[in-house]
């Protein structure tokens, strides 16, 4: 029976967010080392992506309980016309830039572990070869130095000692000043801050001061907020519902009378759209969000994988240089270790004798010292404390009038703008051709089940218009993770009409007929007008009935004879090579030349010695 393999559907917002393809499980392995900010990211773009539940198309939006509906208002007078050259009012681009930072920072991730692990086998190949020549130079002179100290150094000595007295003696009386005062200044300071903190929080200003302030930023920053969630529950619900209807509906009388223009088709992609970047600052801030994340994911994930090529090839590099050079340096620091004795001995007395001196006076008590600094610590605690004290209460009063400023203004800037992510994703699909690749499989030509050498590889598709535009030619690019397969250079299908699905079955490419029999996976690429439209990973077996053979040496003859006294040389091969068996006599092979492989010869001879059977 023949077996199809199918790859699960995706949906283009799926690809440009999260650009996970359905591939092997170091793929998979490899992406779910990206950071837990991306991880959020892509949570929260799921999350807006879910369907409403069943029967909720045609609920009325939620009404707050607490602010049941007005009556309609009386007759109100005209409304002055407004200013004709309104200033433009700025674009909030965050989570225009944060989508692009989150897109550039996985593709960054993937290029640089690729990138990273070659450079590091180079880099720890030349650094352990240089410190192992350093370090061996240096452990070779310490040695060295060290059997080299065997030199009467009594002068050092006494020098050393007399000298540590003083210093030691004069550094421990600032040291132990110094130790007062600060006791002091703590021990005031403490005291006057929790007092005057104990002020601070019965502050009325500073709590009004931080109500009135939270309430001002609740009106602007929830109200933004509101719309702009609003915006993609409303575009995510009428593209379920377009997507819904594409079997059972056509496109409405009228729908196409509105004020659009069809000639004109915008360059936005589909997501942006459908997360309200429909303006040229958030294409800006996407496309800045894009760059800036995968300049910096690109350089973590290079520098990781380097890090691991370097840790592998560096310990055997830095071995063989470091005992190569150890023996040399050892005598040159045996010689200097006899010049550098004498200081070393002044420096052990000096260090002893300051140490003992320093230790005696800087536990002194200099009571002056500590009086200063509790006068100094107090003042600072009474300043500080008091502050500390209004902070608290300012930021309690923001909180408040922030949480009841934004109950306020947040529903209802959340369903205006849900009523305008509704228009917008009407807009879109009506401008566009939206396209979506379902049902993807290969299968063999002569469907037997089976994909056989010299047999084309196949490929069948289905791809829905959800817009209400005619799609142009969709290109498909296929590309094989083994090879061994003459893949097609060129593959289109015809565009799909508004409104309708399209069924596709093209050669993908011919397997060469040397071809191994295992397995091997063709990665396709869907796309309009160099748009993606999504990227599959399909597996297949493959056979092979023939009797094949791999060239295991470098430079191997093809004879017109069986026999090594005259054999008559019609061509060579080159290691690897793979070459079809068509018989035997004797240590001999005879051979044909595969389809695939290069030379003007067809049949002949090979030394079995020479060859490997796949």
């Amino acid at each position: 029976m023949k077996k199809t393999y199918r790859l699960a559907v995706l949906f283009p917002s799926v690809f440009v967010s999260s650009a996970i393809l359905f591939a092997s499980d170091s793929s998979v392995k490899d992406l779910s080392k990206a950071n837990e900010e991306i991880k959020q990211l892509i949570q929260e773009q799921k999350e807006f992506q879910k369907p409403p539940h069943e029967g909720d198309h045609n609920k009325p939006d939620h009404i707050n309980p607490v602010h049941p509906p007005k009556p309609d208002p009386k007759p109100q007078p005209p409304i002055p016309q407004p200013n004709p050259n309104p200033q433009p009012q700025p674009v909030d681009t965050t989570q225009a830039y944060q989508a692009g930072l989150r897109d550039g920072t996985e593709k960054g991730i993937r290029e640089g572990r690729r990138d990273g692990y070659p450079a590091g086998l180079d880099e720890g190949e030349r650094e352990g070869r240089r410190r192992g020549y350093d370090e061996g130079n240096m452990d070779g002179r310490r040695a060295g130095y060290r059997d080299g100290l065997s030199v009467d150094q009594s002068a050092a000595v006494e020098k050393g000692r007399a000298e540590g007295q003083r210093a030691g003696t004069s550094n421990g009386i600032s040291a132990g000043e110094r130790r007062c005062y600060d006791e002091g200044y703590s021990k005031g300071y403490n005291t006057a801050y929790a007092e005057a903190k104990i002020l601070g929080l019965q502050d009325a200003a500073s709590y009004s001061s931080g109500y009135a302030k939270g309430q001002s930023d609740a009106a602007a920053i929830e109200s933004e907020k509101g719309k702009k969630a609003g915006y993609q529950a409303g575009f995510a619900q009428r593209e379920l519902e377009l997507q819904n209807s594409l079997d059972s509906v056509k496109s409405p009388a009228g729908f196409i009378s509105k004020s659009y223009s069809f000639s004109e088709r915008t360059s936005i992609s589909l997501e942006m759209a459908k997360a309200g970047f429909n303006t040229p600052e958030e294409r800006q801030a996407y496309e800045r969000g894009f760059r800036e994340g995968y300049q910096r994911s690109y350089r973590r994930a290079y520098d990781d994988a380097k890090r691991d090529g370097y840790n592998e090839r560096y310990p055997y590099a830095y071995r063989r240089a470091y005992d190569s050079q150890y023996s040399i340096s050892y005598r040159d620091g045996f010689s200097q270790g006899k010049d550098e004795g004498y200081q070393n001995a002044y420096n052990s007395a000096y260090n002893s004798s300051y140490n003992s001196y320093y230790e005696e006076y800087s536990r002194k008590d200099y009571p002056q010292q500590r009086e200063t600094g509790m006068v100094n610590g107090k003042a600072a605690g009474e300043k500080e404390g008091f502050a500390a004290g209004c902070a608290e209460q300012n930021k309690k009063g923001y909180k408040e009038g922030y949480e009841k400023k934004a109950s306020e203004v947040y529903p209802e800037s959340f369903a205006a703008g849900k009523q305008a992510g509704i228009a917008a994703a009407d807009k879109y699909y009506a401008e566009n051709s939206v396209l979506k690749v379902f049902d993807v499989s290969l299968y063999d030509e002569n469907n037997n089940g089976q994909f056989e050498a010299s047999e084309n590889v196949m490929l069948r598709a289905e791809i829905k218009n959800f817009g209400f535009q005619k799609s142009e030619n969709i290109t498909v690019k296929v590309k094989s993770e083994k090879g061994e397969i003459a893949l097609e250079s060129q593959i289109n299908a015809e565009a799909v009409s508004p409104r309708s699905k399209s069924a596709i079955s093209v050669k993908l490419g011919k397997l060469y007929d040397v071809v191994s029999p295992d397995s091997d996976a063709l990665i396709l690429t869907f796309s309009e007008k160099n748009q993606t439209l999504g990227s599959f990973r399909q597996m297949y077996s493959r056979t092979n009935a023939n009797k094949v053979a791999v060239a295991n040496e470098d430079e191997v003859s093809i004879t017109e004879k069986a026999t090594w006294f005259f054999p008559g040389k019609i061509a060579e091969i080159k290691r690897g090579t793979k070459v079809l068996v068509i018989g035997e006599k004797g240590n001999y092979f005879k051979v044909r030349k595969s389809e695939m492989s290069e030379g003007n010869w067809k049949e002949g001879y090979v030394s079995k010695d020479k060859m490997i059977l796949q």
